[in-house]
């Protein structure tokens, strides 16, 4: 065979060698480009959807506020209980993280036994309470589970002093 052609199928295989490397590294960049969108969409999705069923729950708490805790009573105990299950049922209890819906769990629980069972309020209760609220509010990527002291209101440029300092602080 000629060394013309020979040179000529060799270059040739060369270059389909080139091709196909080209093209695999480049449909292995696309896959990774689609997953990593998808993953993208998957989480604005379940914010989303945590954006819009997790006020059910705070609702269904409500009954359970510090200031109304002289009117708590066994019946309004069972009746949060019940609106806490529907809320694990729905679209909020499906897309939430596990440590919230066992807080979400233990509330509905506590509020249950002491519905069925009577007698003092279950001191736990106020502890899956607080739990769930701090859960939910993680969940949803909200600030504010911080302290705050009315009788030590700040002025908005104290605050952003004080937020700065501590962003300098921290390593």
């Amino acid at each position: 065979m000629p060394a013309a052609v020979t040179a000529l199928l060799l270059s040739g295989f060369v270059a389909l060698l080139a091709a196909g490397g080209v093209w695999a590294l480049t449909r292995e960049q696309i896959r990774r480009d689609l997953v990593g969108a998808a993953g993208s969409t998957r989480a604005l999705e379940l914010h989303r959807t945590r954006l819009a069923s997790y006020p059910a729950a705070f609702s269904a708490m409500a009954p359970l506020s510090s200031l109304r805790r002289t009117d708590l009573t066994a019946e309004v105990a069972a009746a949060v209980a019940e609106e806490l299950n529907a809320w694990l049922y729905s679209a909020g209890g499906m897309c939430a993280d596990a440590a919230t819906r066992g807080a979400i769990l233990g509330l509905r629980d506590s509020c249950d036994r002491w519905a069925r069972n009577g007698g003092p309020r279950p001191p736990q209760l106020y502890e899956f309470r607080n739990l769930a609220v701090a859960f939910l509010r993680r969940d949803l990527d909200l600030a504010g589970l911080e302290p705050f002291d009315v009788r030590r209101a700040v002025t908005h440029l104290a605050k952003l002093r004080d937020d700065l300092d501590d962003a300098t602080t921290t390593p």
